[in-house]
């Protein structure tokens, strides 16, 4: 058999793994269309919109979710600009997601392919990319972090790998590019400078010896990447002016750092407590996974001569995967779980295959660079997030990817019989098929996907596929906002059970975040700074739960009833 034709009855062997995986990416991508949230979707799409709808970005918006919530604003912008309308924005946005995803998922297999087996890359970008992050479905704080981490973390591994081969000027630009979007991770989420900074030691002390002068330039063409964001946020600062800042408020410092009222963000106790949080809830989760990561580690060992002890690793490991998903597939962090276990598999798979594989090289740097960095991500999460430990796993998810490429390579190496390629194919192909099966199981919101069958066809939800009562009231409730709108009307407020009413009108957020009126003190200084009392308060009938009293007692003083909508009741300044 010629070249030409064994290489064309290779690919003909894999293609119907291929097919079916390309199924189950656009099931995937389906799943998008399906569930709408009601509010930390809405919340963040609205942090975008109300820099476009005249809040200053950084001055009268005094929240820190703005940061990474911004670079929505641009897609949103256009969005607007096109439609003329915030009717089906948050498709919309989810429409964004997902291209991001596949340039990102492009991105990655490309440098990923250059040093390691092409169907590992590609199956290796797959299961991590189906694995969509606490099954939301659309750009906000913590996925842009994750965008403009893994964009930057990949550069500085090609880059860093590559320079022997005298491609020092690329590398050069690619750690350029690197900073630029690792400043980016940084605005996005703040206290990912402690990330930000053990990739610059990285660049500068690993693998030194190779060439002193390159990885000198190396590092400073990462700062002037970084310097140039920086840059281009001091003249927006000074422009705006310091002093203007929201972080200057003395209101909103006096409530604590968050202008949401949650003190304590950083103190060492909180620290301290999320910490224990992390480690008990996670023993908790991985309790029986454990026991088969365990197992599967012994194969390793007492197997290790045995020409099977890989396919009795892997199917123990694959126990593993398929006992946590069932244990957490009623939470929204199920697959963020599900790709942390894989993480731990890193190691073990690398000393397994470290003595003779040829790509040892790289997959020691691919573990100092992303798997070491994926769980420094973790722990900064843990430590700072307001969700504490479940956070932990958002960080180190990415650690996935380099298991994925370890878990073919310790394949390619085995002795057994079948073919190598497919026995990976199909391993690979039960994991994206677990991910799906929890997207489909569940959703942010609690409601399951498949009860789902009512297409929304108007309002900011269009397009949306939820429940029937949903749908209904969602095709409806705006329509009645617009009628109690009367010329003149220019601000509103929503309690934190009707956030999505602000994007459903060009009026102006008039709230210190959208998470109002949950802290009285901070919304009456707020109104006293700006706009003065909202022209209309929206809040959910059972806001009660969390609005604070002196905040109702306020709507009782100084707002009309103009409609009851659904569960929505909207007031009209008298």
């Amino acid at each position: 058999m010629s070249k030409p034709d064994a290489i064309k009855t290779s690919k003909n062997k894999y293609l119907p793994i291929l097919i079916i995986n390309a199924v189950l990416v656009l099931a995937v991508i389906f799943r998008a269309f399906l569930c709408i949230s009601v509010m930390d979707e809405v919340f963040n799409i609205g942090q975008a919109l109300r820099s476009l709808q005249g809040n200053t970005f950084l001055v009268e918006n005094w929240d820190y979710f703005q940061t990474g919530d911004s670079f929505l604003i641009p897609f949103i912008f256009v969005f607007t600009r096109i439609t003329g309308s915030t009717e089906g924005i948050v498709l919309f946005s989810r429409i964004v997601f997902i291209v991001l995803q596949l340039l990102m998922g492009i991105f990655l297999y490309k440098i990923l392919s250059r040093f390691f087996d092409r169907m590992s890359s590609l199956f290796a970008v797959v299961i991590y990319s189906t694995a969509v992050s606490f099954l939301l479905f659309y750009m906000w704080y913590d996925n842009w972090e994750l965008f403009f981490r893994l964009i930057g973390l990949f550069l500085v591994f090609g880059a860093v790998t590559s320079i022997e081969q005298k491609t020092a000027g690329k590398a050069y630009i690619m750690v350029f590019i690197a900073g630029i979007a690792h400043a980016c991770m940084v605005f996005a989420y703040p206290t990912m400078i402690v990330l930000y900074v053990y990739v610059l030691a990285l660049i500068f002390f690993y693998r030194r010896k190779q060439s002193a002068k390159a990885h000198n330039l190396m590092a400073l063409f990462y700062i002037l990447g970084s310097a140039l964001v920086f840059a281009v946020f001091m003249l927006y600062v000074l422009k705006i002016g310091v002093r203007n800042l929201f972080i200057f408020n003395s209101t909103m410092a006096e409530a604590g750092l968050s202008s949401t009222g949650r003190e304590g963000f950083f103190s060492l106790s909180s620290m301290v407590e999320k910490t224990k949080a992390l480690i008990v809830e996670n023993i908790v989760f991985y309790m029986f996974s454990l026991v088969f990561f365990a197992v599967s580690i012994l194969i390793l060992y007492v197997f290790r001569k045995n020409k099977h002890k890989i396919l009795m690793f892997c199917s123990v490991m694959l126990l593993g995967c398929i006992v946590l998903l069932l244990m957490t597939v009623f939470r929204v962090d199920s697959l963020n779980t599900l790709m942390t276990y894989l993480s731990l598999y890193t190691i073990p798979l690398y000393f397994l295959v470290r003595k003779e594989s040829d790509r040892r090289r790289h997959f020691k740097d691919l573990i100092v660079f992303l798997w070491i960095s994926s769980f420094i991500a973790g722990v900064v999460y843990s430590m700072t997030a307001l969700d504490g430990a479940i956070k932990f796993s958002a960080g180190t998810r990415t650690g996935a990817i380099v298991t994925v490429l370890l878990l073919f390579e310790a394949i390619r190496m085995s002795e057994m019989k079948s073919d190598r390629k497919t026995v990976f194919g199909i391993l690979a192909s039960a994991m994206v098929v677990m991910n799906v099966f929890a997207l489909y199981s569940f959703s942010f919101d609690g409601i399951k996907p498949l009860e789902c069958t009512a297409r929304i066809r108007t309002g900011i939800y269009k397009g949306i596929i939820d429940l029937p009562d949903n749908a209904k009231r969602y095709e409806t409730v705006e329509k009645d906002l617009a009628e109690v709108i009367k010329d003149g009307d220019k601000t509103i407020a929503c309690g934190p059970f009707a956030m999505e009413f602000y994007l459903m009108t060009d009026l102006k957020p008039d709230a210190a975040n959208l998470w109002d009126p949950n802290n009285t003190e901070l919304a009456f200084q707020y109104y006293k700074t700006y706009y003065g009392e909202p022209d209309i308060i929206v809040l959910h009938d059972s806001a009660g739960d969390i609005t604070s009293p002196e905040f109702l007692e306020f709507v009782d003083e100084n707002y009309e009833f103009a409609k009851y909508t659904d569960g929505f009741i909207i007031y009209h300044h008298k």
